[in-house]
């Protein structure tokens, strides 16, 4: 499962992730002598990490010489204008919907999504999926009615939420922030949100979670995918970008704390490592963690994951990639060492709640 640039299109692709992120000119070097393959190669990881817009960032450093021909560039173009367009539309909807919402007397928070866009230094360029929306459990049943008002067809899902079209987009309404399997963990979590969650009126902004908490939802969440379906780089970007624009804004030490009452500092330095390998972060702007065991074989391991599916493992080989309980059973079992070593009571519970759920 180990993934090594090894040949020229990967090692060009992982150039311009790196140089979309940090805003950097790609090293010509990796894209003299690039066929025309080669560029397919790189248009077609891009698309399978959901990267496209973050990639083309930096595409458009490289000199005209550079670039390849046919039809490609066209393609890519109308790509990225696509996922402007909808980034647009959709900030539109999510400003709507808040505020719809917030007249109710509801207080929703943003998860993922444009919430992490704003990271960004050109937010859409950032691809976007669905919308998702947080709120307290005793707000859930004024956010259904409100659902209903505008989808008489609303889906219930696994993890209980709940989602419905608003505006032409997908919304998911969220009965847990961050989910985590381990009881304790679970728990112990609830206490960290309602530490640092208060309803305050909505001002016009769209509400996200305070640093800490979207540290460690945006760190739950890839490393959940991780140890089943999969998960795709766009992920990894966000947490890159989160680690370096919330710095200062948390309490270090208090994260630290956080990851070792949760069982998930290991995936943190995992993380960290996999950051600093493969995407060229600087050690010092990542979220500390107390672990200091991580191993080339974990960071690796996880980048094969990453390549293997892409975005939310979407892109696997593996039969019924798109998801359902008993695939998500299936991948993590196939995983299960990689997810035992790096978070063993977040893995074991994962495990016996998947198992149970095929019962039901």
């Amino acid at each position: 499962m180990e993934f090594i640039c090894n040949t020229p299109a990967k090692q060009a692709f992982m150039e311009l992730v790196r140089c979309g992120i940090a805003g950097a000119a790609p090293r010509q070097g990796l894209f003299r002598g690039l066929s025309g393959a080669d560029w397919e190669t790189i248009y077609t990881l891009a698309r399978r990490q959901t990267v496209c817009g973050i990639c083309y960032d930096a595409y458009c450093k490289l000199p005209d010489s550079l670039l390849p021909g046919g039809t490609l560039l066209p393609r890519w173009v109308a790509r990225v204008n696509a996922i402007e367009t909808s980034n647009r539309a959709m900030g539109i909807a999510v400003a709507q919907l808040v505020e719809s919402l917030g007249a109710m007397g509801l207080h929703p928070l943003l998860q993922k999504g444009l919430s992490v866009a704003r990271f960004y230094s050109n937010p859409e360029l950032r691809e976007c999926g669905d919308i998702d929306l947080w709120l307290p459990a005793d707000e859930m049943d004024r956010a259904i009615d409100f659902a209903r008002q505008h989808d008489s067809r609303l889906k219930s899902h696994p993890d209980a939420s709940i989602s419905f079209i608003f505006r032409g987009f997908v919304v998911e309404l969220h009965r847990r922030l961050i989910s985590l399997s381990a009881p304790r963990a679970a728990h112990r979590l609830e206490t960290y949100i309602r530490q640092y969650y208060s309803r305050r009126p909505l001002a016009g902004s769209i509400p996200s979670p305070a640093p800490l908490l979207e540290l460690l939802l945006l760190s739950v969440h890839i490393m959940r995918h991780a140890f089943g379906t999969g998960i795709g780089l766009r992920q990894l970007c966000d947490y890159m970008r989160a680690s370096y624009m919330l710095r200062g804004q948390y309490d270090a030490a208090e994260f630290e704390r956080a990851c070792e009452e949760l069982g998930i500092s290991c995936w943190i330095a995992v993380l960290n490592a996999f950051l600093v390998k493969y995407l060229g972060a600087g050690p010092a702007m990542l979220p500390p963690t107390s672990c200091r065991k991580v191993s080339d074989r974990q960071v690796d391991g996880f980048m094969g994951v990453i390549m293997e599916g892409g975005n939310f493992g979407l892109h696997s080989g593996h039969a019924d990639a798109a998801g359902g309980k008993l695939h998500t059973l299936s991948m993590l079992l196939l995983r299960s060492r990689f997810a035992f070593g790096i978070a063993p009571a977040e893995a074991f519970w994962n495990f016996v709640k998947l198992t149970v759920g095929q019962f039901r």
